[in-house]
């Protein structure tokens, strides 16, 4: 799972959200927002689960070489981004593998339909502003959850903000940029539904604290995403269950000496009288005549 959505508007609304979210009393470490973030979840889940999760299960239903054909012509509109970031990052080698990926697809596959430069042994990463800011050392900042942009950070939404400025369509004007942006975002966002749909549907079945567990996910991966490592949602603690109560060891009875078997104790007395020389025999000297 990445973040997805445009990235003005996830710039846009952790802003919002900062400004909105004051009030809110601080619950957990990481999430001083839990409060305004478990609303927007609440209306996010709503609207998920009546309009956007129906649209994503059609979308889904399409063809899958149209599916792969739309995704890879939005990633091509992001390869610069990408790029940028790779150089921004001190990764000059993949900066230029991401270069050759734009000029191949954009050329020999169809304006990005086709992943020609995929075939050809260069695939697609991602990559963003966020990712860089925390390999240069940024904290993600507070979580935030924002309705129809998901979960995000302070970091990652300032992050996207840089992204959309990078991007083609922030500097150069062509007719029908907007439209090409909005399509982009929309392709972006029903993919990654379509992709996480069985870890979404599998958090809500299993876990008693969806949102708590949604959280750990998104934070988790992040984190990884800049270090490099991968997260299995089938390793995530049950961050909402009681914690297990502390088990007492029983009671040791006191220890009690040995106890002494009287025959034995006999027998031993017997054989050390019977083992002991008589008194004439000790002194050394003879018995009298």
């Amino acid at each position: 799972m990445r973040p997805s959505g445009s990235p003005l508007a996830h710039a846009y609304l952790a802003l919002a959200a900062l400004s909105l979210a004051g009030p809110c009393r601080a619950a957990t470490a990481g999430d001083p927002f839990e409060g305004f973030n478990r609303r927007m979840f609440g209306i996010e889940e709503s609207v998920d689960r009546h309009l956007f999760g129906p649209v994503s299960r059609s979308y889904g239903a399409a063809p899958s070489p149209v599916r792969s054909a739309l995704r890879n012509w939005s990633q091509n509109l992001g390869e610069p981004v990408v790029a940028v970031n790779d150089v921004l990052q001190g990764r000059i080698g993949t900066a230029a593998s991401t270069v050759a990926r734009f000029v191949i697809n954009t050329t020999l596959g169809l304006v990005g339909f086709v992943d020609v430069a995929g075939m050809t042994g260069l695939p697609h990463h991602d990559n963003g502003f966020g990712t860089t800011l925390g390999r240069w050392g940024a904290k993600p900042g507070p979580y935030l959850f924002l309705p129809l942009t998901g979960p995000t950070t302070v970091r990652d939404g300032l992050g996207s903000l840089a992204d959309f400025v990078l991007g083609p369509l922030g500097y150069v004007r062509i007719q029908g940029s907007a439209g090409i942006g909005a399509a982009s975002v929309v392709i972006d966002t029903l993919s990654d539904r379509v992709d996480s749909a069985a870890d979404l549907a599998r958090i809500r079945q299993t876990s008693t604290d969806p949102y708590a567990t949604l959280r750990s996910y998104f934070l988790q991966n992040r984190q990884t995403e800049i270090t490099g490592k991968a997260v299995d949602i089938e390793t995530l603690p049950d961050l909402d269950a009681p914690a297990p109560s502390p088990v007492t060891p029983p009671a040791t009875p006191p220890s009690r000496p040995p106890e002494t078997d009287a025959s034995a104790t006999h027998a031993v007395v017997s054989m050390e009288t019977a083992a002991a020389p008589a008194p004439d025999e000790a002194d050394g000297e003879e018995p009298a005549a």
